[in-house]
């Protein structure tokens, strides 16, 4: 039995919705704000960079990025590798333009493809944030750790 009488089923509610004419009139709870007004998800995907991490860089020409993207993927310990641009594009760390031929980091190749496997970080952002260091200044700890001197 119904233990409270007043409760209305959902599904008999929006079966008592779909029923109603055409020509009666539905009075919205909460108006729609005009086209003009609102303001539409597009308008922020142009502004949009993912969050990009660099956790190790084992060699000159390979890093370890924590890449983070709520609208595509989300990949912890991601392997990239150096290579040129083949086409134009925007880096993902700093938001400046690529040429094609520029020095970049890309999405190791795998199978199957990585979602970001077009995405591209211009090797001078890297080097920015993250310098190159030497096979001499490199050091291995007692874990096992690769660190600076």
């Amino acid at each position: 039995m119904l233990t409270n009488t007043n409760f209305v089923d959902p599904w008999i509610r929006t079966i008592g919705l779909l029923s109603i004419p055409e020509a009666s009139e539905i009075v919205d709870v909460e108006p729609v704000l005009p086209a003009k007004c609102r303001r539409g998800v597009e308008a922020n995907v142009s502004d949009w960079r993912p969050f990009v991490r660099i956790i190790d860089r084992p060699s000159a020409h390979s890093l370890t990025i924590d890449w983070r993207d709520p609208t595509r993927c989300c990949y912890r310990e991601q392997l990239w590798v150096a290579a040129h641009a083949r086409v134009s594009g925007r880096c993902a760390m700093s938001g400046k333009l690529i040429a094609p031929g520029d020095e970049i980091f890309r999405p190791r190749p795998t199978r199957p493809a990585p979602k970001n496997v077009g995405a591209m970080i211009l090797a001078s952002a890297v080097d920015a944030c993250c310098p190159r260091a030497s096979q001499e200044e490199w050091n291995v700890d007692a874990c096992g750790l690769t660190a600076l001197r």
